[in-house]
């Protein structure tokens, strides 16, 4: 994956999105994905009260969640500053969770402070967690969610309900204490980060708020690390320039509240006073009704939608049957946020009609992201591998090698050698690697000690050496 958000369509499109983007690298450098994904992260929060996204007899809703995985110190935490300055600007609201327990969550029972008799007869009141409400809602240290444990396992089941979507009544959390049980209704959108611990990869395939979140992985090499450290240090007492000023960014956002709080009151013939005198169950009720006059798809949406389904698909279609059934499991989720991103191009370019572009748009963002997923979840290894490991490998690179067509050359180089593309597609296949980024890290790990290699004009030729065509080495 090129992580480069300037790379992709509606980044050339829409100058919003690069203007955003020019204050989130200034913050957090060199993080252009995550820093993409949370201008929708804050956009389906300013949205989440006026728009829903039919789907049968259900709807989704417009929040974006991320769950981005990286090293330490390499601006994750950073990046959630300016998040924060964009949503308080735009009058939305923002929370951080470090830690804590369910109360702190969901919350708890209390004697309703405003009682004036005697405290002992003072009805119980719910007072509200974090995850009540709507929210943009970090989490610096994600990695509360993958630990084990009763209490850690009881906080990601409360996170995977709270991203049910609005409107469904899937999202109502529920708490049973001894005296009594209360609920409570979340709109939040989670930002995750944690660096890579160990067991990671079994976590984003077993635990359940992965097929919820767009999960983003990244290695930072050395020197990405060492560049970042000099750009700061040219930072020191600098002024940074942009050309789209923060104030219009916060503005796109507070106006963006406004279009559709003047959409719904204008289909729904309510006048402004009574919409804000309104429950907000009631409310709820008028823009769940409201949901299929709302936007409305052109003619091309639906197929532009299909493509890109086949597309994910085709990313899994080569693998094995059970890998097929693990990394399949993410593109219902994908599928949801191709509709979910399509409607936000809608109301970035200020139409109700969402088209087939629109979705084009989303593809070609989710795309990338499920492609890098599924390529670290092939490549991740356990350092310093068995001597059971590394037989495997090196066995499926000698069956690689005899697969392949032998070539000869007229000169000292002499014979055996096989074309080097077709010995990695060879090794993809018998190893059921699919990604070109998987194949070359087990040939830089296990392959290189193998082969010899050479050149003839543009094409790479390699040739197992003696000790291991002769069966002498393993």
């Amino acid at each position: 994956m090129e992580h480069r958000a300037s790379k992709y369509e509606c980044v050339r499109k829409f100058p919003i999105l690069k203007g955003y983007l020019e204050h989130f690298k200034e913050v957090s450098k060199n993080n252009e994905i995550p820093g993409l994904i949370s201008f929708f992260y804050i956009l389906g929060q300013a949205a989440i009260p006026y728009v829903r996204v039919p789907v049968g007899g259900s709807n989704l809703d417009p929040r974006v969640n991320m769950f981005w995985i990286q090293d330490t110190r390499t601006g994750k935490s950073a990046a959630y500053q300016i998040i924060e300055k964009v949503l308080n600007g735009s009058d939305l609201n923002s929370a951080d969770y470090n830690s804590g327990n369910d109360a702190a969550l969901i919350g708890t029972l209390v004697p309703d402070p405003d009682f004036e008799g005697n405290p002992r007869d003072a009805p119980q009141v719910t007072r509200p967690g974090l995850l009540a409400g709507r929210k943009g809602l970090n989490f610096d240290e994600g990695s509360v969610v993958l630990k084990t444990g009763q209490h850690n396992e009881s906080t990601t089941l409360f996170l995977q309900s709270a991203l049910n979507s609005a409107g469904t009544g899937r999202n109502i959390l529920t708490k049973h204490m001894a005296r009594d049980t209360f609920t409570i209704k979340s709109e939040v959108s989670l930002w995750i980060t944690t660096y890579p611990p160990k067991g990671i990869k079994e976590h984003v395939l077993d635990k359940g708020i992965f097929q919820r979140v767009l999960t983003y992985w990244r290695h930072w090499t050395l020197e990405m690390k060492r560049e970042i450290n000099h750009a700061l240090a040219e930072d020191v007492y600098s002024e940074p320039k942009f050309e789209v000023p923060f104030e219009e960014v916060t503005g796109f956002f507070k106006d963006i509240q406004k279009s559709l709080k003047r959409r719904v009151l204008d289909l729904s013939d309510i006048p402004p006073m009574e919409w804000d005198e309104m429950h907000t169950d009631d409310q709820e009720r008028v823009v769940m009704g409201l949901m299929r006059q709302m936007f409305r798809p052109d003619e091309a949406y639906k197929p532009a939608l299909m493509s890109a389904i086949d597309e994910y698909y085709s990313i899994v279609e080569v693998m094995s049957p059970d890998k097929q059934g693990i990394c399949s499991s993410f593109i219902m989720g994908l599928q949801n946020y191709t509709n979910i991103l399509a409607h936000h191009f809608a109301m970035i370019e200020g139409t109700w009609i969402v088209r087939g572009d629109h979705v084009d748009m989303a593809k070609e963002i989710l795309f990338d992201l499920y492609q890098n997923l599924i390529q670290w979840l092939e490549s991740e290894v356990n350092i310093g591998a068995g001597a059971s490991e590394k037989n495997k490998m090196q066995g499926h690179w000698k069956s690689a090698y005899k697969q392949a067509e032998l070539f000869d050359f007229d000169d000292h180089r002499g014979h055996g050698w096989v074309k080097k593309k077709e010995l990695m597609a060879n090794f993809g296949r018998l190893a059921n690697y699919n990604s070109h980024a998987s194949v070359n890290q087990k040939y830089n790990t296990y392959g290189t000690e193998m082969f010899s290699d050479t050149r003839e004009g543009v094409r790479v030729f390699v040739r197992l050496n003696d000790e291991y065509r002769k069966g002498g080495k393993s």
